[in-house]
């Protein structure tokens, strides 16, 4: 174990942004949390929990005055990570905070890594490893969506869920092994084993179901890219700026003026998204410039979640047969008033039907996920690996109580609670550990 996986360790971080602010927070925590903050401030012993202190802060070695700072205690367990805690609240200035951070550092304590006091909240057993992930997720929102995402999993959406398909699994299991354990039994069971197959099948499609959730949870953590694309002079470039709101694409009658990828973030109902206009696509005709835009505009399309294929009412419908995305057709030029060859038809010139297809990008975002309130939806692509994983067994052990002795279904059924549990934080090593929190920030 390295220095930046010490449990023993008295750290020290800027809880708060870093940059500059009225106040800033800045974190001591560990078994010499106090002894620390006494370096730096004359506090009464015993320092009262849980009440703000005004002290004047000095630097331990020179006795340089530094600020007036409030101080506040957090006794151990009653703490964010279950240690002792003392927080600072000083002038935000980012000199200022860098001073005390370096007079904390040299009164004992150590600078605490990305994560670490995360971490160790829940080594301490403050928090489960699901909402330590949700912590992360919560700072990085972009978007309501997400936000309310992470926060349902925070205040424990998803770890209610994962308990009561564990709970399910564990009961299923309990039946089969104290038939295992009397084997006599068996033969004045009342209940089939066909029985047993058919709860292991129906838990195994609610890990079906939460999992489905990944393709909504995935959008709002990470974001999506859409492309849009089609042929030149279909409006691509007119539909762009009428989706973002305000003209940041050049558009022309002439064809071929969109010669590179343009992108914009916008907010689907929560769904954080990169548009991105392209090149229009065509063979024959072009100019080496415009060549290298239609390579970029593929290359563009290949790395979209969702293509929105532009049509003009008078040029072809079908997208290029070269095209390997998932495709939303809209019709452009609705305002031409020519018969329609598409369920999805606007006019970027005009604004009608944007609002429509708005709704249709959501709902293709969504997939069968549509709540994003308190209920639990998978945003992290872990926890779908790992419901996967207890699908499968289950699915296994739905076929082994009826074909195989009842000794496989139960081992079956373990590795499907194993899967379980390691979404939740049980039975997980460092290694994995080191790689959830090398992502948060630090101070968190």
């Amino acid at each position: 174990m390295n220095i930046e996986d010490s449990t023993t360790d008295t750290l020290a971080a800027l809880a708060t942004g870093a940059s500059p602010a009225g106040v800033a927070i800045i974190r001591i925590a560990g078994l010499d949390a106090l002894k620390v903050a006494r370096a730096l401030a004359v506090l009464p012993d015993p320092m009262p929990p849980r009440r703000a202190l005004l002290r004047a802060l000095s630097h331990p070695s020179s006795g340089e005055h530094l600020d007036e700072a409030i101080v506040l205690y957090f006794q151990a367990p009653a703490s964010f990570t279950g240690e002792d805690i003392v927080e600072l609240q000083c002038h935000g200035g980012l000199l200022q905070v860098e001073s005390i951070l370096d007079a904390a550092l040299a009164a004992g304590a150590r600078a605490a890594g990305p994560g670490e006091l995360t971490r160790r909240a829940f080594l301490n057993g403050r928090i489960s490893l699901e909402r330590a992930e949700a912590l992360a997720d919560l700072v990085g929102a972009e978007t309501k969506g997400a936000l309310k995402a992470a926060r349902a999993q925070m205040f424990g959406a998803l770890g209610q869920a994962i308990d009561a398909l564990s709970a399910s699994v564990l009961a299923l299991r309990a039946e089969i092994e104290a038939l295992l354990d009397f084997p006599e039994d068996l033969e004045l069971l009342d209940v089939p084993l066909s029985d047993f197959a058919a709860a292991s099948t129906a838990i195994a499609e609610r890990c079906a179901a939460l999992r489905s959730t990944h393709h909504l949870g995935r959008a709002l953590r990470e974001g999506v890219r859409i492309a849009i694309a089609g042929a030149p002079n279909a409006g691509k470039s007119s539909l762009f700026n009428a989706l973002v709101g305000e003209a940041r694409a050049l558009t022309d009658e002439e064809a071929g003026t969109t010669r590179d990828a343009i992108e914009a973030r916008v907010d689907l109902e929560g769904i954080p998204c990169t548009l991105v206009d392209t090149a229009g696509l065509r063979e024959v005709g072009v100019d080496r410039i415009e060549r290298q835009g239609i390579e970029r505009a593929r290359g563009e399309i290949g790395r979209a979640a969702l293509c929105l294929w532009v049509i003009d009412p008078l040029l072809p419908v079908s997208p290029d047969d070269g095209l390997e995305a998932d495709l939303l057709i809209v019709e452009n030029k609705r305002d031409l008033g020519l018969p329609s060859r598409s369920d999805l038809r606007v006019s970027a010139r005009t604004g009608e039907g944007i609002d429509a297809l708005k709704t249709a990008l959501v709902h293709a975002l969504r997939g069968d996920a549509q709540g994003i309130g308190g209920e639990a939806i998978v945003t992290n692509r872990r926890h779908a690996q790992l419901l996967e994983r207890a699908e499968a067994a289950l699915r296994q052990a739905a076929i082994h109580a009826r074909e195989a002795p009842l000794e496989i279904c139960a081992y079956d059924l373990r590795d499907a609670a194993g899967a379980l549990d390691q979404i939740l934080g049980k039975e997980v090593d460092d290694a994995l550990l080191d790689e959830i929190f090398s992502k948060f920030c630090i101070g968190k």
